[in-house]
């Protein structure tokens, strides 16, 4: 009977919550916002009359509803178990354990950080045709601020100052060459440099658990490959390093828990990242500023004022280290971009979001995510609330935070809900989920089995050596093989030095070359098409700053365009003669500035998908 009861109370919350999610999923599409009729911004949201917001109210209910009932049933059928909110905070204090890393640890990271050098230099470089709706973005972003000689004021940026502009600068600078190779190349390294920043961030979570060195050593490995495998095979080409602040707080919150005769200067790091974080990926640095904000909370209720004063001091020097160095008008201008951007973002690159369980595309995929962060969310309310639990305050601390940051992480999978974003938006609470697995599996008593206490550091080296094969493995049957490494400096010599007319395409190509005659004497060009590419190509700056329409949204971006075209006195524009990208068209979402090209211009050119217009002076 007892067993029953012990077996009722570990379940029965379980059960509850999983019914409140079955039931949510049925509610998934009632729960709805009244749509705005005066929206005017043109896309799959105004189209289905789908309010901006319907998705981000049903995630965070399909996730809080169900955790509080877990929570509350956890309450009423375990009383004596459950610590009270009083008692959580009363007990924050930070024990100190002290770590000791020997050198067969330092000897891990070592080997993980050849691993990835080696793979650097084996996988093939990326010389596969240019993706000029996406890689044009940063190709002309660096070559209109080099024309230009401005950050905001000169373009108006998508997704942040480093990603759309400083990231391709600096890869010219660094190879001097100003190409698509060299930009290209740069972003593996920042891929790779990402990884290793991934090799730290594992280790300091290795030490918030607070294992004994076998155990610890295990996890470490463990959680590496895993992190690896998912970022560096699953997604080789994907700019990765976009979550590289997200990482590096993650690490200097760890490093801040683990050691508090240093966690001052760690907070005052951390709040350095506020504005770093914004300028390198705008939307994960809003994720990173939600965060803090609910650490300052946090720390309010833990009476860590210390904590917080330094941490809102390294927020108030990032800000006006960037208000000094970039002056009052970029500020402003960083301020207007940055807040259009959030506030319409959705509007015009929404996907709503799949029903869960349902046979919707992209559905399954969206339902084990969902899943995935509520068992993550249970799984902390037990290490949390539990009296049982062995886990040290410090390292519930960091758990919160963490489960929170990637609460956050999630908005990228609901506000474009395609199978790649929402992979990313749910790439922390894979990594978390995958963390706690491994940590139940060390709650084994290793003692028990001699021949692994006995020779822990072989076991381990035969472990790590077994890693390497498959993870090398992995990378040779999608990459290439090991001869590249042998020839390593050949190819990026050749690699490096591909002329820019490689990565077109032969229709592409030929409309380029027309193009080149046509503009040869004009100052600077515009498209009205989908297509930033271009201005890159023929080194030239856009008229606008809008170099990538497809990003403009309200009718006051529209009246901008058009009132800074007619200011530059372009007399040529180009556009689609369908939707190439097969994307909804720039005709049928900017009303204000079809009309202006349609009273104002003439066809000029057909070439292949292409219409050149020019100004009629009449």
């Amino acid at each position: 009977m007892k067993y029953l009861i012990y077996k009722a109370k570990n379940y029965v919350p379980l059960i509850i919550s999983l019914i409140s999610v079955f039931i949510l999923s049925l509610l998934w599409e009632k729960i709805s916002l009244p749509y705005n009729k005066s929206n005017e911004i043109v896309g799959n949201y105004g189209n289905a009359r789908h309010h901006q917001f319907n998705d981000t109210l049903r995630f965070i209910l399909f996730i809080s509803i169900p955790l509080f009932n877990y929570l509350l049933t956890f309450f009423l059928i375990d009383k004596e178990n459950v610590l009270s909110i009083k008692q959580i905070i009363n007990h924050n204090e930070f024990e100190n354990i002290k770590i000791k890393t020997n050198n067969f640890s330092h000897l891990l990271i070592l080997i993980f950080i050849l691993i990835i050098i080696f793979n650097f230099l084996m996988v093939k470089f990326p010389d596969y045709k240019l993706d000029i709706f996406h890689e044009g973005q940063l190709l002309t972003g660096a070559m209109n601020y080099n024309l230009k000689n401005m950050f905001w004021t000169g373009s108006y940026l998508n997704t942040g100052l480093f990603y759309d502009i400083l990231n391709t600068k600096f890869a010219w600078s660094l190879f001097d060459k100003e190409n698509i190779s060299a930009y290209r190349y740069f972003q593996q390294i920042l891929n790779y440099s990402f990884y290793i920043l991934i090799i730290f961030f594992v280790l300091n979570l290795s030490k918030l658990f607070f294992l004994e060195n076998f155990k610890r050593n295990f996890f470490f490995i463990t959680v590496s490959s895993f992190c690896l495998y998912f970022y560096a095979i699953t997604y080789p080409y994907f700019p990765n390093y976009r979550d590289f602040f997200s990482i590096l707080f993650l690490i200097l919150l760890a490093g801040a828990l683990l050691n508090q005769n240093f966690s001052k200067l760690h907070f005052f790091l951390i709040g350095n990242l506020s504005i770093l974080s914004l300028l390198w990926s705008l939307d994960r640095g809003v994720f990173l500023n939600a965060t803090l904000i609910i650490i300052c909370f946090i720390f309010i209720f833990q009476k860590k004022f210390v904590e917080i004063i330094f941490l809102l001091l390294g927020i108030f020097f990032g800000w006006f280290t960037f208000l000094l160095v970039f002056g009052p008008i970029e500020f402003t201008a960083f301020i207007n971009n940055s807040y259009n951007i959030l506030k319409f973002n959705e509007l015009w690159n929404g996907i709503i979001h799949p029903t869960p369980f349902s046979s919707e595309k992209n559905s399954t995929r969206a339902t084990k995510a969902l899943i995935l962060i509520f068992l993550n969310g249970i799984i902390i309310i037990r290490y949390i609330f539990d009296r049982r639990s062995k886990i040290a305050p410090q390292t519930k601390n960091f758990l919160i935070i963490y489960y929170i940051l990637a609460f956050f992480y999630y908005k990228i999978g609901l506000s474009r809900s395609d199978g790649g974003h929402i992979v990313i938006g749910s790439s922390l609470n894979y990594i978390l989920f995958f963390v706690f697995i491994v940590y139940k599996i060390l709650q084994i008593d290793f003692n028990k089995y001699n021949f692994i206490s006995k020779y822990s550091n072989t076991f381990l080296l035969i472990y790590i050596f077994f890693i390497i094969i498959l993870f090398n493995l992995s990378v040779v049957t999608k990459h290439n093989n090991l001869q590249n490494v042998i020839n390593y400096k050949l190819r990026f010599t050749n690699f490096i030095n591909l002329n820019d007319e490689f990565y077109l395409n032969e229709e592409y190509l030929s409309f380029y070359r027309e193009l080149q005659k046509v503009t040869i004497n004009d100052s600077c060009i515009q498209n009205f098409n989908y297509d930033p590419t271009i201005y890159y190509l023929l080194k030239k700056p856009s008229c606008t700053k809008f170099y990538k329409i497809f990003i403009i949204a309200s009718k006051n971006d529209q009246v901008n365009f058009v009132e800074e075209l007619i200011k530059s006195k372009s007399n040529k524009l180009i556009i689609d003669k369908d939707d190439v990208l097969k994307l909804l068209g720039p005709q049928k979402r900017f009303e204000i500035i079809d009309k202006y090209i349609n009273k104002n211009y003439l066809n000029y050119i057909d070439k292949n998908n292409f219409k050149i217009l020019i100004k009629n002076d009449n």
